[in-house]
């Protein structure tokens, strides 16, 4: 009898593994690909997106939440603002039309240098730049694929930019 009882725990953790382990996939999937399919409702773009966004929080060791929005313009084309009160999230939007341009290694990109502001707030807040938040956004994306997402920025403006400035000299 005693036996039973270590062999159903140890069989319920198993399960249980097993299911986290199948959620953790599945969320992963969601936020691996987020454009939208035709058809698909922003919601569940924009939730794959916060998806991203919270993954990038966790590898950059950002305890800040930010909420995400998908805009149909944005000022800048992609801009997080500090929260107003204490307690509430960073806000970040994105501009419908930019994000449909993105791979999915352009968008880790974008939402990185953004989350690299967020960053910079909440450790310096009076040294925001450009540079520095591509600093920090360098910590988990290449430098590369910033670049490329500056070009489709200044393509999508209709501008063009230096990258030395924005990123640093290539080493």
């Amino acid at each position: 009898m005693p036996r039973s009882r270590v062999v159903q725990p140890l069989s319920w953790v198993a399960l249980s593994s097993t299911y986290v382990l199948f959620l953790f996939t599945l969320l992963f999937a969601l936020a691996s690909s987020v454009t939208a399919a035709p058809g698909e409702p922003s919601t569940l773009v924009a939730g794959r997106l916060q998806l991203v966004v919270d993954r990038l929080r966790g590898e950059l060791g950002i305890p800040e939440d930010v909420d995400v929005s998908i805009e149909p313009q944005v000022a800048l084309v992609v801009s997080v603002k500090a929260p107003l009160d204490r307690g509430e999230p960073f806000r970040l939007a994105i501009e419908d039309g930019f994000l449909e341009r993105l791979s999915d290694e352009e968008l880790d990109a974008a939402m990185a240098h953004e989350l690299g502001h967020v960053w910079v707030f909440t450790h310096h807040p009076y040294l925001q730049t450009e540079k520095l938040a591509n600093q920090i956004a360098m910590r988990v994306v290449t430098r590369g694929s910033l670049a490329s997402v500056y070009h489709k920025l200044w393509e999508h403006g209709g501008t063009r930019g230096d990258l030395e400035s924005f990123l640093g000299p290539v080493k």
